[in-house]
């Protein structure tokens, strides 16, 4: 099913006439148009790009299959849009409820000639094709080349921000176009915090530092989390935490097949940290999929109940976070295939001791 099929099959199970495109991630998808101007409009009878002069040439080389429309002060978006309504006889639009702000919505309603409703357009992006999966490929190549340089990189004395920086910098010099997310550097007893973005504390010998990050090639995303010690091995009671989560996480990946249920392989993880008396510290979900957003539905839940369809890149990123102890995380991006599994991320998971004075 190619791309303009998976609107169709939306606009019918939606029961509406057309849908009207507003998010950075589902215009790139269907036009190549990354910004937060411009429309994408798709009916039962063509998709129609609507953009003003700052994007129209490029996104028309973009877009040989579909209609291109340049929008101007004298020609506004609304006008266009109507006319499209009027001529395919379309009586309800589809909106993206969760990007639209309510003043948005409004807008819109005053000024097209459609009923409006919420529908949800990401399943679209939900299985990955060839092209999708090598620009994933390519983005995890390089956060694993970023964590391995980071390990000969970090040392006793450095702020988080500094090797958060490092990490940005390899990975541009390397490939990526931009990070995926803002990088997460979290040291010692910040390791409890499990989005604690990078600050200025100093790594200390006998820190327990947990880094998540990814690169972006071709708007496609990254996300890896490992966890190191720096100068000597943690305490016994950290050390037990980390092959816990290590052991969950590979639980995870093993039940990650086709058909399979999101709950069912959170489930797989869970129960490991569950069982090793620890669930209490485990609060977020085990996972979700991964594409030009870093984070998008389905989730590897406990209550999400679909199916995992071949095609679909996940995260398995199981932690464990103790207050006033610390934490770890172990994450890897992994492909869904029909019989399988084929992990992306291939960074070393045993616990790595950095020697660095």
């Amino acid at each position: 099913m190619n791309r303009l099929e998976k609107c169709h099959k939306i606009l019918s199970e939606s029961n509406v006439q057309a849908m009207l495109c507003t998010s950075y991630h589902n215009k790139f998808y269907l036009s190549g148009l990354y910004s937060h101007s411009g429309y994408v409009l798709v009916t039962q009878q063509a998709k129609y790009v609507i953009v003003d002069s700052r994007y129209y040439e490029q996104v028309r080389q973009n877009n040989r299959e579909g209609h291109v429309l340049l929008m101007t002060a004298e020609n506004t978006y609304d006008m266009i849009v109507n006319e499209i309504i009027d001529r395919e006889d379309i009586h309800t639009i589809g909106v993206e409820g969760d990007d639209i702000s309510y003043d948005r919505y409004i807008t819109l309603k005053g000024k097209l000639h459609a009923s409006l409703v919420s529908v949800n357009i990401n399943p679209i992006r939900e299985v990955k094709d060839e092209r999708e999966i090598e620009k994933i490929r390519s983005a995890c190549e390089i956060a694993d080349q970023a964590y391995l340089h980071i390990l000969d990189f970090v040392r006793p004395g450095m702020q988080e921000d500094e090797v958060a920086n490092e990490l940005v910098y390899f990975m541009k010099k390397n490939g990526a176009m931009k990070e995926s997310f803002d990088t997460i550097v979290a040291s010692g007893i910040r390791g409890a915090m499990p989005h604690a973005k990078a600050g200025t504390k100093r790594i200390e010998i006998g820190d327990l530092v947990t880094m998540d990050f990814g690169a972006k090639v071709g708007q496609y995303c990254s996300d890896i989390t490992r966890s190191f010690a720096v100068g000597k091995r943690p305490g016994r009671k950290l050390a037990e935490v980390y092959e816990t989560v290590r052991e969950a996480q590979q639980k995870g990946i093993e039940a990650i097949r086709a058909g399979e249920r999101f709950c069912d392989v959170d489930r797989a993880a869970r129960s490991v940290i569950e069982k090793a008396g620890y669930g209490e510290y485990f609060g977020h979900n085990l996972g979700h999929s991964l594409g030009i957003s870093d984070h998008e539905d389905p989730r590897l839940s406990p209550t999400e109940q679909s199916r995992m369809l071949a095609g679909m890149v996940v995260t398995v990123e199981p932690g464990i976070y103790i207050p006033g102890l610390g934490g770890v995380r172990i994450e890897d991006d992994v492909l869904v295939t029909e019989d399988g599994r084929s992990v992306l991320t291939h960074s070393p998971k045993q616990l790595i001791i950095t020697d660095k004075e």
